[in-house]
């Protein structure tokens, strides 16, 4: 049966395709790209949905009652699932797709665009203001309260704990680039062991949180892997949620708002991945891992609009800032880096 998620997109369209036709409610909702992929494995299901609802397309209150339908047909969900898992290409796209329908990455983009909004230009209270929004938001995660942890993990410093996560967590990055999902699963599994049991002792705390919230992104990246959708979605969601606690917690914590800004690059959303590095480089021109990521959007959005003077400038300003920043920090940049935004520098005319 085809996950929640793609239901309720899918019965979104049908409702809006009621008013304003089918081709403008996909482009709107899913976006253009995704759209693309959406009506292959949509189109179906319409042309079944058409066979009880003929004015579907025509007539809004139709349009209403066949998303209702498709929410008890079974063997339309079905080919929902289908469709999404025999695709050669697109499963990224309706990813991000459905991830800008969840209520939990809207409601924490929509709360850091009301902090920079009530601040304009003024860093430090944009963030404080930013830091109140996500504190009301009252956000919960999944499975973590009350938790069992790891006895060993409760033996070690916070800093300790911190360290051995993001360790298993680098780790499984690996794995989930080398296609080993399972590896990876177990390695994240270990991490947010130590995490859980860290946080039963010190609740909020903001490094914990935050590194939690990196877990979880990475195991939405597995669930990515592995085609499981609705997985994807819950782990997101859950790694946004921690992202925001930390914050919440500390807003001197620009880990925790760029784990945010890396939610929305994963999902697509380059303009609020971009608004957010923004934010970040300015306070801290030295948080290297902020512009890689600034830099990353940017590239998102380029790829998405094509090169417009602004964002080639944009783009030239956060390379060479790059350029000067990375070999100061070997830690964190390796020469293959420095090479690539050289490269990069050199493409866009520097």
């Amino acid at each position: 049966m085809a996950s929640n998620g793609l239901i309720e997109l899918a019965k979104k369209v049908i409702r809006e395709a009621g008013k304003i036709g089918l081709e403008e409610a996909g482009s709107r909702i899913c976006g253009p790209t995704a759209w693309r992929y959406v009506k292959t494995i949509l189109a179906p299901v319409v042309a079944e949905l058409e066979k009880r609802f003929p004015r579907l397309l025509l007539v809004p209150e139709e349009a209403n009652k066949a998303a209702e339908a498709l929410s008890e047909n079974t063997a339309l969900q079905a080919i929902l699932d289908r469709g999404f898992a025999e695709l050669e290409r697109g499963q990224d796209e309706i990813s991000a797709a459905l991830a800008r329908q969840d209520q939990v990455l809207a409601g924490i983009g929509d709360a850091i665009n009301n902090g920079f909004a009530k601040t304009g230009e003024r860093l430090d209270a944009s963030f404080d203001a930013v830091r109140d929004e996500l504190t009301a938001l009252k956000l919960e995660i999944a499975g973590l309260r009350g938790a069992a942890g790891s006895e060993l993990a409760t033996e070690l410093t916070t800093d300790e704990i911190s360290s051995q996560a993001a360790k298993l967590q680098s780790d499984a990055m690996r794995w989930v680039v080398a296609g080993d999902a399972q590896t990876a699963h177990q390695r994240l599994s270990q991490a947010r062991e130590k995490l859980r049991a860290g946080l039963q002792r010190e609740p909020e705390h903001a490094n914990l949180l935050t590194c939690l919230g990196f877990v979880q992104k990475t195991q939405a990246q597995v669930a990515q892997l592995q085609g499981n959708y609705q997985a994807y979605l819950e782990h997101l969601a859950d790694a946004a949620k921690c992202f925001a606690q930390g914050f919440a917690r500390d807003s001197g914590n620009v880990g925790a708002l760029n784990g945010i800004a890396n939610i929305y690059i994963f999902d697509k959303d380059f303009d609020r991945a971009v608004q957010i590095g923004t934010r970040i480089v300015r306070w801290r021109p030295d948080y290297g891992a902020a512009a890689w990521d600034l830099a990353i959007a940017l590239e998102g959005k380029v790829q998405t609009t094509g090169e417009t003077p602004e964002l080639v400038q944009q783009l030239k300003s956060v390379y060479l800032h790059l350029s000067e920043l990375m070999p100061t920090q070997p830690q964190a940049f390796t020469a293959s880096d420095l090479a690539h935004v050289q490269k990069r520098l050199a493409a866009l005319g520097k």
